[in-house]
């Protein structure tokens, strides 16, 4: 078992380089908070994501902000989200969020998710 009881272990983000492949400039930026320390690696069966723990809305709460996800396979939200929920409950983050560059999110996010600015999505961790 990985990090919370999920299938994701905490990895250090040169190890999944290869993994990767082509990223836009945000990508890039995600690598180097990985490599600096302030933000978190983990890789799984379902692929690779980067997240840091930023102020949340309210005082005193935490938001686990998904700076990269790399799927290796097809599925990767249905199969990693509830893994992503559970590394954030544990990081005590109130609110899960990420931005994508990429259209089409809200067809595929649950009800759960609520749209945030052109292309952002944020959920509660419970």
């Amino acid at each position: 078992m990985g990090a919370s009881g999920t299938g994701f272990e905490l990895v250090e983000i040169d190890e999944v380089l290869a993994q990767l492949g082509d990223l836009p400039q945000d990508g890039h930026e995600a690598i180097e908070e990985a490599r600096a320390g302030r933000a978190l690696t983990f890789s799984g069966p379902a692929g690779v994501f980067v997240l840091t723990l930023q102020p949340g809305d309210n005082p005193g709460q935490f938001e686990a902000f998904v700076l990269l996800a790399v799927a290796s396979r097809i599925g990767f939200v249905e199969c990693a989200e509830a893994d992503v929920l559970a590394i954030a409950r544990d990081l005590a983050a109130a609110t899960v969020a990420f931005r994508s560059v990429r259209r089409g999110w809200a067809r595929k996010l649950g009800p759960a998710w609520r749209p945030r600015g052109e292309r952002g999505f944020w959920r509660l961790t419970t």
